[in-house]
């Protein structure tokens, strides 16, 4: 049967959109999970999504090495079994096992979002990629989404979390039983192993554009962990416009992506816009002002210009001098690996934070907002993948 890279790419991007919908749902859980489990304190409470983030520590840095041995179609149906774990999270009744299923399941989310790009360049060409990483950048974004703004029917169609959660989990079986009937690997694998050697680990963490890629991000997706971890709790109800904009971000972020062959202006320009939504995101928790419609409108605007650059960062990444979709997994596997490694610690921090202030959040979300500033301060150190077109012509000229 031959593959339709159409069909592969919607596989993906459903399993994913369905992965960050089963991580939104724990998260918005916490505090019913907090209450059955007998845990009391916030940072200890963080764990529970802070599994997902340590597994992706995990996940990330094996990746590109279970890429290479299984190929395409074998490693994405392990990655896809292990998200579809999530199944087992209603049926556990202690916080030891809670985690560890959760960390499963953060584990077949790493695997995934490492493979997006390899595979993206080996079914799609130069001028579809910008569109299919645009797409793959905003589908945990979809589940987020359906999620803060879908939960409330949800949980009217299910009668609890639980019921809930199981119901976004057999979506994952679903997907999984579809790739394993239609999924492939990618044509680039195809070719003998003998042709040429495997981009390492130890090559990648040599190469300081992938140290830069993963600082400028790391930030980012610290805050947004923090973000829907946490931000309702602290009374910020306003956090889901995040997800809301971002989605319009993302489709800005498509079209700009096509159409400009500098990416670091546009870099940039939403880091620095980053930093200022989210200090506005903060004003009536630190005083600044009592205007809820402040705060809303910063919240759309972050989530805006979060989600804009995303598919020109990655794009970006692949338009690097020499990139493969072999080098592009050992790329993408140190950046989600860096990425989360920062992730992962933050959230607890964020927790302490607010527990050594006896609930108060001001001072940690001081401590999110400086987090949110290495989209601004990577993009300044980086430099351009490639001349723009029209200085190209002119220098051959």
């Amino acid at each position: 049967m031959k593959a339709n890279k159409y069909l592969i790419e919607a596989l993906l991007f459903a399993s994913y959109a369905l992965f960050g919908m089963s991580w939104a749902g724990g998260s918005a859980f916490i505090p019913q999970i907090m209450r059955e489990l007998g845990i009391h304190d916030l940072a200890a409470g963080s764990h529970i999504s802070n599994a997902v983030a340590a597994a992706k520590l995990l996940g990330a840095f094996v990746a590109a090495g279970i890429l290479s041995r299984l190929l395409a179609k074998k490693a994405v149906a392990l990655a896809m079994a292990l998200m579809a774990l999530g199944i087992l999270t209603p049926f556990v009744h202690s916080y030891p096992w809670l985690l560890l299923t959760r960390f499963l399941m953060g584990l077949g989310g790493a695997l995934v979002i490492v493979y997006f790009s390899p595979i993206v360049m080996q079914w799609f060409s130069p001028a579809e990629r910008p569109f299919v990483n645009g797409l793959n950048a905003v589908a945990f974004n979809v589940g987020t989404a359906t999620i803060l703004f879908g939960l409330p029917s949800m949980l009217g169609w299910f009668g609890d979390w639980r019921a809930t959660l199981l119901a976004i989990s057999l979506g994952s079986v679903l997907c999984l039983a579809l790739w394993l009937t239609f999924g492939a690997d990618g044509v680039a694998e195809t070719k003998p192993a003998g042709d040429g050697p495997r981009h390492t680990l130890r090559q990648g963490l040599a190469e300081r554009f992938n140290w830069l890629l993963a600082f400028t991000y790391c930030g980012t997706l610290s805050f947004y962990v923090i973000l829907f971890s946490f931000y309702q709790n602290a009374g910020i109800q306003q956090a889901k416009y995040v997800v809301l904009a971002g989605l319009a971000g993302t489709a800005a972020g498509i079209w700009l992506a096509r159409k400009i062959t500098r990416r670091l202006p546009m870099l940039r320009l939403s880091g620095l816009m980053q930093l200022l939504a989210v200090t506005g995101l903060h004003a009536q928790a630190w005083g600044w002002s009592g205007d809820a419609g402040l705060v809303a409108a910063a919240a759309l605007a972050a989530g805006f210009f979060i989600f804009l650059p995303l598919p020109s960062l990655v794009t970006l990444a692949q338009e690097q001098p020499g990139m493969t979709p072999d080098k592009a997994a050992v790329t993408f596997s140190l950046f989600w690996f860096l990425s989360y490694l920062v992730a992962t610690a933050a959230p607890y921090v964020f927790g302490l934070l607010v527990d050594l202030r006896h609930g108060d959040y001001a001072l940690a979300m001081a401590f999110s907002t400086l987090l949110s500033s290495t989209f601004l301060l990577g993009s300044l150190m980086m430099r351009e993948a490639r001349e723009p077109a029209g200085r190209q012509a002119a220098q051959s000229a």
